[in-house]
């Protein structure tokens, strides 16, 4: 992590910092805010812009909610108590998963404005269009156009996960935070990465797997890992899809329906479904209460 907010650093340093602008997302100190981004949220099209509409463009893109404090993982496992570990583990990762949704949100938001501003056919500014290209490059859109079809594509993947899904699933796979690759690499959500030394070698991996497990410096890491690979990866197109459903039927997006979406996320399939299902309803009135 550290290597990429040296090149994002190297990358925003000879852009020039303004006083002021009269735009609804900006900061003065945007640019430490811009520092935040993963690698693949840092905006592709940068470079195609001057001066001010350059600072535009990275406020578009930045959280609009501050970095938790970034803590060591609790050791979940010396709370006894059953209810006060849920309550614990809920309450350590609930923020992360709130600053990722925070900034869906906002991106959405604005994506729906160009929507309008487009189907009214008015003019979009070059900043804009730089805006939206950048999200076809972060989300990995199959059909980067900038047409109605292309921002419908961009809307399925620019869009929030229900933080009864989210919570769940890390309890699911990490233990309630027990898991040693939860406490030694903030992998709460059992993610893999497949390259050579990326992360720890399971010791149960088969004959001619590749794969390890991820590893991570910080918790936000391995949230904001999580939500992009929702978004984009597409063996969980049929969760977006169920999402963009229920946005097209005005109806409110929850973890008990999009959890159908993840069939592939497990070797188990349905049973996985169901038993994440059984943790949302289970856990449900302790959620309302954090």
């Amino acid at each position: 992590m550290k290597l990429w907010l040296k090149k994002l650093a190297q990358g925003t340093a000879t852009l020039t910092v303004v006083a002021a602008l009269a735009y609804p997302f900006f900061r003065s100190d945007v640019m430490s805010e811009a520092q935040q981004l993963a690698p693949w949220q840092v905006p592709t099209k940068l470079s195609a812009l001057q001066g001010a509409d350059q600072q535009k463009l990275l406020a578009r893109l930045t959280y609009p909610d501050h970095m938790p404090a970034l803590t060591a993982v609790p050791d979940f496992a010396a709370i006894k108590d059953n209810l006060e570990r849920k309550k614990a583990f809920f309450a350590y990762l609930e923020p992360y998963i709130e600053r990722e949704n925070s900034r869906l949100q906002k991106l959405r938001q604005q994506v729906l404005e160009l929507q309008a501003k487009q189907r009214l056919q008015q003019t979009w500014t070059l900043e804009e269009y730089a805006f939206i290209y950048s999200l076809f490059d972060e989300f990995k859109v199959d059909y980067p156009e900038a047409d109605e079809r292309g921002l419908q594509d961009l809307l399925t993947r620019v869009d929030v996960l229900p933080v009864s899904l989210v919570l769940n699933q890390a309890a699911k796979e990490s233990g309630w935070g027990s898991s040693r690759f939860a406490a030694e690499g903030y992998n709460f959500f059992g993610q893999w990465c497949f390259k050579a030394g990326c992360g720890v070698v399971p010791s149960r991996r088969s004959a001619g797997k590749y794969h390890e497990v991820a590893m991570f410096e910080h918790i936000a890491e391995s949230v904001n890992a999580y939500f992009y690979n929702l978004n984009t990866f597409y063996v969980y197109e049929d969760l977006r899809a169920i999402r963009a459903d229920l946005r097209a039927k005005q109806l409110e997006v929850t973890g008990e329906q999009l959890v159908h979406g993840l069939i592939r996320y497990s070797e188990r399939g349905q049973r996985y479904v169901l038993e994440i299902k059984d943790m949302i309803a289970a856990n449900d009135k302790l959620l309302e209460q954090s």
